[in-house]
This record gives structure tokens, C-alpha cells and sequence, in this order.
């Protein structure tokens, strides 16, 4: 974060007029629906109907980013992001041994909930509008973070009418790629500031790279979770070169 701030400052410094650079900033939100592939997939619902939300899954992201823009409209800028996934009713990723019967333990479901920070760079160019300006631009970034998975299991208890449950709580490691396009279309304008709103393509992923679990647990990883899909973002953009 240290690193992120002094890199905005030097590009502050760097981006006077007289050498055609302007600098650029924004801070946005973007709500986003992605695909969750086959490892976090949960499938149909009662009466074999497709359902959606078993496809897909929601996430939430806070993003800044800084950079210039040259005179002739090309952009590169460093971005800095938080997101938060939330995956309900998804796939296990742990099997425990059958009891001394055989009885099976089944997963009904697990619900997930990651933590991803993510770190890239973009590259844009200015496009015109007939009551203002905005951009295309295509970005890159690295992210790690942590998915925290609450996993129900049952287990047939012949001695009882109902089935034995058992809950845990499971935390993994990811890392992955996500890349991007997007278009900036201004919705208010105010002197060198503008709101706009951003629709997005996604693409990436990321994968499990350790997992926490039950020592008489066996890990099904490592899963993957695409990071492919639409999004909607709301920024507030600064534009140095812009005239007041």
C-alpha cells in the first residue's frame, strides 16, 4: 500500500503539462456476476430445472487506480483493488473416512467466502462522447487472498432418527491472474472530476494453493474458481489535463 502511494506521487510529479502527460486517478466500486466452474458448481434444483445462482456467484470490489495520460489519449495506469466472493451452497473440498459401519459422510453444502487483494497495471486510450470524454482499456492483475468455507456434512446413524451432522470451518490460500476490458462512460462532470459508470468483460482465475482442514480429513484440491463474467462499476475519476 506504502509502495502504491509513493508511486501516485511520483507520477503527480512526473505529469506537468509542459512535458504533454496528465495525471490521472479514480476510485470505484464494481459489483460483478462470474462463472463458477465445475469445482464450486452446485448444480439443479428441485425438479431437475437449471438454476443460476448454482452457476453462478457474486462478488464486490473496492478499486483505485493511478497513472497518466498522454497527449495524444493513450493511458497506463497501476491499480490496486480489494474483493470480497461470496459462493453459497457450493462444493466441498474435503472427504472424511467412512465410520467403522461404512457409513459415508456426505456434504449437503458449503458456503465460501473469499478475501482476494489484487495488484496490476492498464493500459487505455481516451474516447469521445458527444457530451464528454471517457475511455476503453484492458488491465492485468495478480491477486492472493483466502477462501473461508463453512462445510456441513451428514452421516447415516442407524440408532438415531436423524443423521449425525458434522460442521467445519475451512480456510485456503489462492492466488491467481484476472484480466479485463472495459469501457469508462462519464454520467457527471465537474470541473476536472467525473462520475462514470464502467461495464466490464472479466476473465481469470484462481486456485487453491493450501488448505486448513480436520487432520482425519483428506483435500480434494487444489480447487480452481474462474474469475470470468460481467460487471458493472461506479468511479470517481480525476483528470488532470482536463481544462476547468
Amino acid at each position: 500500500m506504502t509502495s502504491f502511494l509513493t508511486f501516485a506521487l511520483l507520477l503527480a510529479g512526473a505529469s506537468g503539462e509542459g512535458n504533454g502527460l496528465s495525471f490521472q486517478a479514480q476510485l470505484g466500486y464494481e459489483p460483478a456476476l462470474l462463472i463458477r466452474g465445475d469445482d464450486y458448481r452446485r448444480g439443479v434444483i428441485g425438479g431437475g430445472l437449471p438454476n443460476l445462482d448454482g452457476f453462478c456467484y457474486h462478488s464486490h470490489s473496492l478499486a483505485s487506480k493511478v497513472g497518466i495520460q498522454t497527449r495524444t489519449g493513450w493511458e497506463m495506469k497501476a491499480t490496486l483493488g480489494l474483493t470480497s466472493s461470496i459462493i453459497n451452497h457450493g462444493s466441498s473440498n474435503l472427504n472424511l473416512p467412512n465410520d467403522s459401519l461404512g457409513n459415508p459422510w456426505l456434504s449437503s453444502s458449503t458456503d465460501w467466502h473469499s478475501i482476494e487483494f489484487r495488484v496490476g497495471a492498464e493500459v487505455g486510450h481516451r474516447i469521445g462522447f458527444s457530451w464528454d470524454e471517457g475511455d476503453v482499456y484492458l488491465g492485468l492483475e495478480g491477486i492472493w487472498g483466502k477462501f473461508l468455507g463453512k462445510d456441513s456434512l451428514h452421516k447415516n446413524n442407524p440408532e438415531s432418527v436423524q443423521d449425525d451432522l458434522r460442521i467445519i470451518h475451512v480456510t485456503s490460500t489462492v492466488k491467481g491472474l484476472q484480466w479485463y476490458i472495459g469501457v469508462s462512460v462519464p454520467v457527471v462532470s465537474f470541473s476536472r472530476f467525473s462520475i462514470c459508470l464502467n461495464p466490464l468483460l472479466k476473465g481469470g482465475f484462481i486456485t487453491e494453493q493450501s488448505t486448513d482442514i480436520p487432520p482425519d480429513a483428506e483435500w480434494k484440491g487444489p480447487y480452481t474458481l474462474p474469475k470470468c463474467g460481467v460487471a458493472l462499476g461506479l468511479t470517481l475519476n480525476y483528470n488532470g489535463g482536463k481544462n476547468k
